[in-house]
């Protein structure tokens, strides 16, 4: 048997609750993207700078983004610049209006 043929109708209404659209998915969906924003910012602007110097390596290269990892996530986590909470503002709009359409198709 196939890994696929052993799939049932609606193979995603049997999500566990852990997967499910919460508020706490939500908030931590948003502030990694904001992560994963800020990281890609840090790498484009250490870019910019000329490489060269006593202290030029891969060792160095990998610990820079190993320190650009960490410094974005915790960035992110405090949100100076508000993307996490606009995207959750964004995507909570959208829940609310897929929600209401759902209950709506099952009032018909």
């Amino acid at each position: 048997m196939s890994a696929i043929g052993g799939l049932q109708n609606g193979g995603t209404a049997a999500v566990d609750g852990s997967r499910r659209n919460t508020q706490a998915n939500l908030d931590k969906a948003a502030q990694q993207f904001e992560a994963v924003f800020v990281n890609l910012m840090l790498k484009q602007a250490r870019q910019s700078v000329p490489d060269g110097g006593l202290f030029r390596s891969e060792a160095l290269k990998t610990f820079r983004e190993m320190q650009d990892r960490e410094l974005a996530g915790t960035l992110a986590k405090h949100s100076p610049l508000g993307i996490a909470e606009a995207l959750k503002d964004f995507l909570a709009r959208g829940q609310t209006t897929a929600a209401t359409a759902t209950n709506e198709g099952e009032a018909k």
